[in-house]
């Protein structure tokens, strides 16, 4: 079985050899932290309950949900068509940051252009509207309910979810002996 695991593998890097580009070392990056601190944190797992939610209550699959598998930085990308736009939140790992949340829209108008000139290159350039660093243990239900509500709104202002506030622990003592004065 082993010989048999090797002699695919050899024929897969003789492929990538004589046909595809390897990236170089010094380009790559580390990503599995990352991966590993979303995984942990079952952020995935729990977009994806609320994308089946989503899609059970609009009654058709209104949303569509792709997972990206390592070397990509894109861990999960969720889709919503709405007229002429395409509207997306993809959840990506960064090397040394921390993961980020990003919210962008592509433009179907090339598309509709395309069936008048279908000679037109087709360039369609994200238009980002949001893109936030998150730090996956800390991310709640009611972020990613905002996260869902901005993505359906067609990224209206008033549904724009804020950056998670980090709290330090003198400002988390501050608030207690605040509530305890509160309540006494």
């Amino acid at each position: 079985m082993a010989k048999d695991i090797k002699a695919q593998n050899d024929w897969i890097n003789s492929l990538l050899i004589q046909n595809l580009v390897h990236p170089e070392e010094e380009h790559s990056v580390d990503l599995k932290s990352c991966r590993a601190q979303i995984e942990e944190s079952q952020l995935t797992e729990r977009m994806r309950q609320l994308v089946a939610d989503i899609n059970r209550a609009a009654g058709y699959y209104m949303l569509e949900l792709q997972e990206f598998l390592p070397p990509q930085p894109t861990i999960l990308r969720i889709g919503f068509s709405k007229r002429f736009a395409e509207y997306f939140l993809e959840i990506v790992a960064r090397d040394g940051d921390p993961a980020a949340v990003v919210f962008y829209s592509l433009s179907k108008i090339y598309e509709l252009w395309e069936q008048c000139f279908p000679t037109l290159p087709r360039l369609r350039k994200p238009s980002i509207s949001l893109d936030l660093d998150i730090l996956p243990a800390e991310i709640l239900n009611d972020d990613l309910q905002r996260w869902f509500a901005y993505l359906l709104s067609g990224f209206k202002n008033k549904f724009k979810p804020r950056a998670a506030r980090h709290i330090s622990v003198n400002d988390c003592k501050e608030f207690n002996a605040a509530a305890r004065k509160k309540s006494a």
